[in-house]
């Protein structure tokens, strides 16, 4: 058993590689700042100090491991800090590049949670849609601070980009594909389970939630959902679909097309001449709300046991919580906002890569 002056500094090592892990492990170089790695470096050489001077009766059994892992980790954090001044010192081109990738890795981690391994036919054509738009977006940014320069890691990010917007592209065919093969009580069947889907979202996304921090665009896509199912839906009784739940489902689908509606318009109400300050400042509440119910939800706790479904609809509350300071980013500039914007932007990162930890931890055990 290490002594209690030996604990606390294992404590401490651990607290810093914890720290370590959610600020800069799988993040852009570019993107990190120097203030924060050298703290990080600084407080580790204080802790690697502080275990060589400790007492000779307090270097037990665990010592020798103990002081390993502070040199080699205080070894890494001092090259990090390297690493990312070189990053940086390799001007605003690169810098902006970098937090493209990030963009685009938020897209391709979105794709993994809703389309990837689930049922084609019943899928959000309308998500499909935005997430084509902002991988030609990306695309087109990317290519344009690629022009004369010789950089074979950028090539390779935008390619990366350039394949999985044709991937996108092509799966929505492949959805329509995947329901017009479908009997006409399969259709309906399916229909129902899109419309279910955007409901889902509709209460992930703006019950219970403060208007001001709504995205109305979303709604919008949402209401454009329902309608077009609701076509469908009709266009199956009329093709002689008389099922009694079908029939149902057009009433439902139609209820809920009239409450968005109107909801839309108390959000625009709700959000016009408010000052760009203030909405940067509740969005920061929203994103801090986001947090908590993680905290609440999933740190520490055993991936195995958690759920996939939750840790997915909080990535997406946080996506459309950046999506909207991005937007305000752009429109005017704030420090505030900046700040929030990076804090959203490394929390939205460590909830891909917790969501598909999860997904890891739940997948059944292979007897060698």
């Amino acid at each position: 058993m290490a002594s209690p002056a030996l604990a606390g500094l294992k404590q401490q090592i651990d607290d810093l590689t914890n720290e370590y892990a959610a600020r800069f492990a799988g993040h852009s170089r570019v993107t990190r700042d120097l203030a924060e790695i050298e703290s990080l470096a600084s407080r580790s050489r204080d802790v690697l100090q502080k275990l060589e001077a400790l007492p000779k009766a307090a270097k037990d059994e665990e010592f020798d491991v103990v002081h390993e892992l502070a040199k080699s980790n205080f070894e890494m954090y001092q090259a990090e800090r390297t690493a990312i001044a070189d990053a940086k010192a390799s001007g605003p081109a690169y810098v902006e590049f970098a937090s493209l990738g990030t963009q685009a890795n938020f897209v391709f981690a979105r794709y993994r949670r809703h389309f990837a391994g689930k049922s084609r036919a019943t899928r959000d054509i309308g998500l499909l849609n935005e997430m084509v738009d902002d991988l030609s977006k990306i695309q087109v940014r990317m290519r344009t601070l690629i022009v004369g320069k010789s950089d074979t890691g950028m090539e390779t990010d935008a390619e990366l980009v350039t394949t999985n917007h044709k991937l996108y592209t092509s799966e929505k065919a492949e959805i329509l594909k995947a329901r017009d093969a479908a009997t006409k009580e399969e259709q309906g069947d399916i229909l129902a389970e899109v419309a279910n889907n955007v409901f889902a979202t509709y209460q992930a996304h703006f019950a219970s939630k403060a208007r001001i921090t709504r995205r109305p665009e979303l709604l919008s896509r949402l209401i454009e959902s329902l309608k077009q199912t609701k076509d469908k839906m009709e266009g199956l009784k009329k093709g002689g679909l008389e099922t009694e739940h079908n029939t149902r489902n057009i009433g439902v689908v139609e209820q809920n097309i009239t409450m968005y509606e109107s909801e839309l318009k108390e959000i625009r109400k709700a959000r016009a001449g408010v000052k760009l300050g203030d909405l940067m400042g509740n969005l920061g509440t929203a994103a801090n709300d986001v947090m908590t119910e993680y905290r609440e939800n999933f740190a520490g706790k055993d991936r195995a046991s958690r759920d996939v479904d939750l840790i997915s609809k909080l990535a997406d509350q946080l996506g459309e919580v950046l999506r909207q300071m991005s937007a305000l980013a752009r429109a005017e500039k704030n420090e505030m906002n900046a700040r929030n914007m990076q804090i959203v932007t490394d929390n939205l990162v460590m909830l891909d890569s917790e969501h598909d930890a999860i997904v890891k931890a739940k997948e059944p055990t292979v007897a060698s």
